[in-house]
């Protein structure tokens, strides 16, 4: 593929992870809003962030098996009007039960689909920018948290909440349009069908990036999901402080997102190592300069560069290590790992500030982040040492005139 098709491929494939990461977390700031109209308590319209989260973790690897002999076009189309209807379901729904049917649907399609935009974006690239190809989709979640949620928030106050599930649906309308063609008319599972898919999970290396991943996302997110009235409480900054050093936050982590899929680029394991230390440090730092502000805000955008900085090395190394082999399920059961994380760092959180206290839940996350850094550390040692691994050859993708993935 031309260096201006790989470009727009991957514009295309950006703007479809903006998308997907404005549907998930657009919800957060349409809460009361929900509780309201559809007549539920607050803690009860907050299910409907778990019931999504739970749905990528369960579904995600489900629907992987069951679609491992579905040709990715058609399985694309299918899941991308999915998303469509489970939106447009949302924005009609006259009751919490329909609204949390809606949800579901849009997170099955989110929970398949991701999974293949990262595999497409490294399909597209040249094998020494696998890297660098990921985090441009990467970006998108980025995107979604800097602009998306806020937009769509917005958008809900302005119109009702109604109005941001009908542009979600009309957004996705769109990018099904464009991201059409980009996907190959291939199958979606690997050579070897759901065996070979199922096989690949007794990989000691998929094991260790799935480790990695659930261990960095708990750390990063037993602070964030606190970090409002960590930097309200502790820190003493005002509600609308709160919002731009959040805003910065996400630009911190499009900065640091960028620079993790370059390093991935160099070396993917070291990348993961590099990326895993710089999260525990931040996290460390956050804590315990939480009662200063100059370094609690320096702390806060080392903490979002370091966090999105892991994403792409680890989606990379699991695009790397799975192969063509089971790269779907291996990929949704890496996006299982994220959720797995950011519910279990939640809880962790919560179990921290009803014991030593809100002030120490960055320094929990730190000491989860530390575990995940062990594991990549030792994965990158063995990486170094180890033999090439045998395997099944690699299929050449429909862009690469005959080139193979970097193993």
């Amino acid at each position: 593929m031309g260096t201006t098709n790989h470009s727009r491929a991957l514009a295309v494939l950006t703007l479809c992870a903006f998308t997907f990461g404005t549907g998930e977390i657009m919800i957060a700031g349409l809460l009361p809003e929900i509780a309201g109209s559809v007549d539920v308590s607050l803690a009860t319209a907050g299910l409907l962030v778990s019931v999504f989260a739970a749905t990528v973790v369960v579904g995600g690897p489900l629907l992987a098996l069951a679609t491992a002999r579905t040709r990715r076009r058609r399985m694309l189309v299918a899941l991308m009007l999915l998303f469509v209807v489970g939106n447009t379901a949302a924005a009609l729904a006259p009751s919490f039960a329909a609204l949390a049917a809606g949800r579901i649907a849009a997170a099955l399609a989110h929970a398949a689909l991701m999974p293949l935009f990262f595999a497409v974006a490294a399909d597209v690239a040249p094998p020494e920018r696998q890297g660098s190809a990921v985090a441009r989709v990467s970006l998108g979640f980025s995107l979604a948290m800097i602009a998306g949620l806020p937009l769509g928030t917005a958008l809900g106050h302005w119109l009702g909440w109604r109005a941001t599930f009908w542009a979600m649906a009309a957004l996705a309308t769109v990018a099904l349009a464009l991201v059409t063609p980009i996907v190959p008319d291939t199958p979606a599972g690997g050579p070897g069908g759901r065996a070979a898919e199922l096989r690949v999970l007794a990989d000691r290396r998929v094991q260790s990036v799935i480790t990695v991943t659930v261990l960095g996302a708990a750390g990063a997110f037993t602070a964030y999901t606190f970090v409002t009235p960590l930097l309200t409480g502790i820190t003493g900054f005002g509600a609308t402080a709160v919002t731009v050093l959040l805003l910065l936050f996400g630009a911190g982590g499009t900065v640091g997102g960028l620079a993790g899929g370059r390093m991935a680029d160099r070396s993917v394991t070291g990348a993961t190592v590099a990326g895993m230390a710089a999260l525990a440090v931040s996290l460390l730092g956050l804590g315990l300069l939480a009662g200063d502000r100059a370094g609690a805000v320096v702390f806060l955008l080392l903490f979002g560069a370091a966090y999105y900085a892991v994403i792409p090395a680890v989606n990379t190394r699991m695009i790397e290590v799975a192969s063509h082999r089971a790269r779907t399920l291996a990929l949704t059961v890496q996006s299982s790992a994220f959720n797995l994380g950011i519910a279990f760092g939640g809880w962790l959180g919560g179990r921290v500030i009803d014991g030593p206290g809100l002030r120490w839940t960055p320094a929990a996350g730190a000491a989860a982040a530390a575990l995940g850094w062990a594991v990549a550390l030792a994965e990158h040692r063995r990486s170094a040492t180890a033999p090439p691994a045998a395997g099944l050859p690699e299929a050449p993708s429909r862009w690469d005139d005959g080139r193979v993935a970097r193993r």
